[in-house]
């Protein structure tokens, strides 16, 4: 992994691939030098002395009440921009530590700007103070690399500074301090404020960063995978799914219910051709087409036939004032129950029926109180 230390107004480039940090002295000499990392993801480090860090200590329960936007506001009194100009980052550390950072916004514009002119994929944009090893609780690193002092303090907390006097002055009294390369006149300040058996050296080496792309304070913008599905569209397919299941369940009742119709209606299909046709008629779905479409033809014609006739007939009915109580038409012929005031009128109807030209037979007439009643069929 290659990691850049951006430079602080028109100072040099840094970079390392582990180890010690490499000096370029423009932007063209570092694209040169690092050719071979050319298209990789880079770790990039921005001067800290752009960002506003601090800590302060919060119970998780108040932490989780305030959420995201109310922690932005507790920089609020330490900045001179509005919040909503600042990109502020913050870590929770279990009990009550609370780390936030805050970021000018068009200061990220003006890093993502210049880191667009080099040919690698930025992976996360980091403080610098990260380059320093991580300090023990009551301790602080302080590193001066390539003229460039940076102090550690806490594992979210760093800064890089110009007067490490002026630092020195604000650090409680029993801090302890671990140094590397610092010159004579840094030995001095430090000597100043602070016993000897308060300070330690050592040589340092830059170790890498674990998961820069995830740290806390990465302040590059969070760019989705193409390849990754939003939660909208989640949901999106979500609810598809759920309508699908619950069209494929209705159908298949649909198809279920529907095939137990059929079903049945075979069963009753096959018990009235056996009526019409025996028993012993063999039973067969071309056997049962034909002979229904023959059956419902003929019930087509006699249906004509019998509504011709009474069409015909209806008429002498209320002439006489006689009602049919009972119409019935099988074999051509029109047998009908018919209630008269008197039995002769039934015998009037019966000869002007024949007088029009139909065959006519009465049968028995049954008189009673409220008229007679007799059976006659038309031909």
């Amino acid at each position: 992994m290659l990691y850049l230390w951006m430079p602080e107004a028109n100072g040099k480039w840094q970079w390392t691939d582990g180890g010690f940090w490499n000096t370029a002295l423009s932007m063209e000499q570092l694209i040169q030098e690092t050719q071979s990392y050319h298209g990789n993801d880079v770790v990039v480090f921005f001067p800290s002395r752009h960002a506003q860090i601090m800590e302060l200590s919060m119970p998780k329960q108040q932490y989780k009440k305030m959420g995201q936007e109310g922690i932005k506001y507790l920089l609020e009194e330490y900045v001179v921009l509005p919040i909503d100009a600042m990109k502020v980052l913050h870590h929770f550390e279990q009990p009550d530590q609370l780390s936030i950072l805050g970021i000018a916004n068009t200061m990220l514009e003006t890093f993502q700007h210049s880191l667009h002119l080099l040919p690698f994929k930025v992976e996360a944009l980091l403080p610098d103070f990260l380059i320093l090893p991580k300090p023990i609780d009551g301790q602080a690193v302080i590193a001066n690399i390539a003229d460039r002092v940076l102090v550690r303090d806490a594992e979210y907390r760093g800064h890089s500074i110009d007067d490490l006097s002026l630092y020195l002055d604000y650090q409680p009294k029993d801090m302890q301090y671990v140094v590397s390369k610092l010159n004579t006149e840094q030995m001095q300040a430090l000597e100043a404020k602070a016993n000897f058996d308060q300070v330690e050296s050592f040589q340092y080496t830059f170790q890498g960063i674990k998961k820069p792309k995830q740290h806390a304070f990465n302040i590059l913008p969070k760019v989705k995978s193409e390849g990754r599905v939003s939660g909208y569209w989640k949901a999106c397919a979500a609810i598809l799914c759920g309508i699908l299941i619950i069209q494929f369940s209705y159908d298949t009742v649909r198809w279920y219910q529907n095939k137990n119709i059929a079903n049945q209606t075979a069963a009753q299909a096959i018990d009235q051709f056996k009526y019409w046709f025996g028993q012993n008629y063999p039973v067969t779905e071309q056997n049962i087409k034909s002979q229904f479409e023959g059956q419902l033809r003929q019930s087509q014609i006699a249906d004509t036939q019998a509504f011709a006739l009474i069409a015909r007939v209806g008429p002498v009915l209320m002439q006489n004032q006689i009602v049919a109580q009972r119409v019935n038409y099988a074999d051509a012929a029109l047998s009908m129950e018919l209630k008269a005031n008197h039995a002769e009128a039934l015998n009037v109807l019966v000869k002007q029926l024949g007088s029009q030209g139909f065959k006519v037979e009465l049968g028995n007439i049954q008189a009673g109180g409220a008229g007679a009643v007799g059976v006659v069929k038309i031909q």
